[in-house]
């Protein structure tokens, strides 16, 4: 290779630097991959990102390290195309700041519900006897009718059960008006008719649906309803049937845990689009950890470096919340919170002010705003900006908005990550740490 002294030496365009606290990672947004550099290392890069030159930088650090230490691995990385060497200094790029704007909402319309189910995180019940504070249809389509002017395109209308409002086909219709391009019902599917689902096939209305198992017996003490099974899977067979675009959601918990993987196969010969399964979030009865899937949740943790990469999301992550940034939910009596999940995250209530104002006011962009800079551990963590995150499972467990995600078993402090035998990161501690200078993640 040609002398290096007299070059300057930066990450290529496609690639970045994030520090942690014990070591740093280099995102490769082309492959997706990460590697992961000590302190030494993220320190060469650091100076060369600050456009000095190999010569400077390594009169710079001759007191740390050895010379031909610098250079070798200057040398490895421009080998592995993952520096660039150049007589001019790097080129200043312009981060594109994410749009803002409500680019998802969540509808509420009511919060009653036919069936029982135990880990409802909206705790949506039968209220024969109780009249519980719910949106009119007129305040429902101002919702709608501003969320459009806010420039969202994606509505969800759920409950609570939504097929419980006779007026929700009205609503429905009155998003289409207002340009909506995904209207989607969350519906446990035991009320709907034929000529409903005629109608949302027509209207090319998405559905989704919680499928608790393919057992019958289980199911239904889920839900709490004797003969809730049958019913929904005979909607789930006409929604098929009449092509309407349906998905189905498994929620993982101690009475089902042992037949996710059947229900995930039951759902796939039906020809269902269905997700890995979620555990209960700690909401409203979610709360319950009685119901937590032991095993399954074990699973659930997150105990290497497993991300999906863009620089898309790497820019927003950087900035804004990974998961509720861009969306909304409005509750059946009208509060405005980030996320359905976030129950006690109320920034507002559209019965007292616009939609527009709640959106783009502090407490909202506060919220959307609450990146991983901002969270107890991961702000000394190297893999904050490619890690999704998930509040809702914060708060609801530990009370504290701004604590480590429960899920991760990473200790940035030592660089290393937990066993899952740590549940629910329970300890702290860790042991060993890598010796070499370069080491490719297993992403």
């Amino acid at each position: 290779m040609l002398s290096l002294n007299n070059h300057y030496f930066f990450l290529p365009e496609n690639k970045a630097l994030v520090k942690g606290s014990k070591y740093s990672i280099i995102i490769d947004f082309e492959s997706g991959r990460t590697y992961r550099v000590n302190r030494s290392a993220s320190r060469i890069i650091e100076l060369g990102e600050q456009g000095f030159k190999v010569e400077e930088a390594v009169e710079k650090l001759g007191s740390e390290l050895k010379d031909s230490s610098i250079i070798s691995f200057i040398e490895k990385l421009v080998e592995q195309g993952l520096l660039l060497l150049s007589s001019n200094p790097k080129p200043q790029g312009s981060e594109k700041p994410s749009e803002l704007k409500l680019d998802f909402i969540w509808i509420e319309v009511t919060p009653n519900c036919n069936l029982q189910c135990i880990h409802c995180y909206t705790e949506a019940r039968v209220n024969k006897d109780e009249q519980l504070e719910t949106l009119s249809k007129e305040e429902i389509e101002k919702v709608i009718g501003e969320a459009a002017e806010l420039g969202c395109r994606k509505i969800q209308f759920t409950g609570g059960e939504p097929t419980l409002r006779s007026d929700l086909k009205s609503l429905i219709e009155y998003a289409k008006v207002k340009g909506f391009e995904l209207i989607e019902i969350f519906t446990n599917g035991t009320l709907l008719t034929e000529p409903m689902i005629k109608f949302l096939a027509e209207q090319k209305v998405n559905v989704a649906m919680s499928i608790y198992s393919y057992r019958a017996k289980t199911h239904d003490a889920i839900t709490k309803v004797p003969g809730s099974f049958e019913k929904t899977m005979n909607s789930l067979k006409l929604l098929l049937a009449y092509g309407v675009p349906t998905r189905c959601e498994i929620v993982a918990m101690r009475q089902n845990e042992k037949e996710l993987e059947a229900t995930s196969y039951f759902l796939y010969q039906l020809g269902v689009y269905t997700r890995p399964p979620d555990p209960i979030r700690p909401s409203g009865r979610g709360r319950n950890m009685e119901n937590w899937p032991t095993e399954y949740g074990q699973a659930f943790l997150q105990t290497k470096p497993s991300f999906i990469i863009s620089r898309e999301n790497y820019e927003k992550n950087k900035r804004w919340n990974s998961c509720w940034f861009g969306k909304a939910a409005v509750t059946s009596s009208g509060n405005v919170i980030p996320c359905v999940f976030a129950r006690d995250q109320v920034v507002g209530n559209v019965k007292h002010q616009s939609l527009a104002e709640i959106i783009l006011g502090e407490k909202m962009l506060r919220l959307w705003g609450l990146n991983r800079d901002q969270i107890e551990v991961c702000r000394d963590c190297e893999y904050r900006y490619v890690c999704e995150d998930c509040r809702p499972w914060a708060y609801g467990l530990t009370g504290n908005l701004y604590a480590k995600s429960p899920r991760c078993t990473y200790n940035p402090y030592t660089g290393e990550w937990e066993k899952k035998e740590t549940f629910l990161n329970v300890k702290g501690g860790c042991v060993g740490r890598p010796e070499t200078l370069v080491q490719q993640d297993s992403t």
